[in-house]
């Protein structure tokens, strides 16, 4: 099987005075390799112009996974094009 990254998703849950239990916001199409200081500092940055409080930072990956031969067919429409 072959995986192929497709796209992350960094998703921040603030509380507030109206969102006791949190509010999410998510940002689409994070870089493939971004790190845990940088999500963390992202998060800061909007944390310094809300009311809530930060509480929560997630990330999700989409991947394709497919088969091998699913990959060799990629390859040669590749290499036609």
């Amino acid at each position: 099987m072959q995986k192929d990254w497709m796209k992350s998703t960094a998703t921040y849950t603030f509380t507030e005075k109206d969102h006791k239990n949190g509010v999410r916001h998510s940002f689409s199409y994070i870089s493939k390799d971004v790190t845990a200081d940088a999500i963390a500092q992202l998060g800061a940055i909007i944390d310094s112009f809300t009311e809530g409080a930060l509480l929560d930072a997630t990330v999700s990956t989409t991947e394709h996974v497919g088969s091998q031969a699913e990959a060799q067919r990629s390859q040669k429409n590749q290499r036609l094009n």
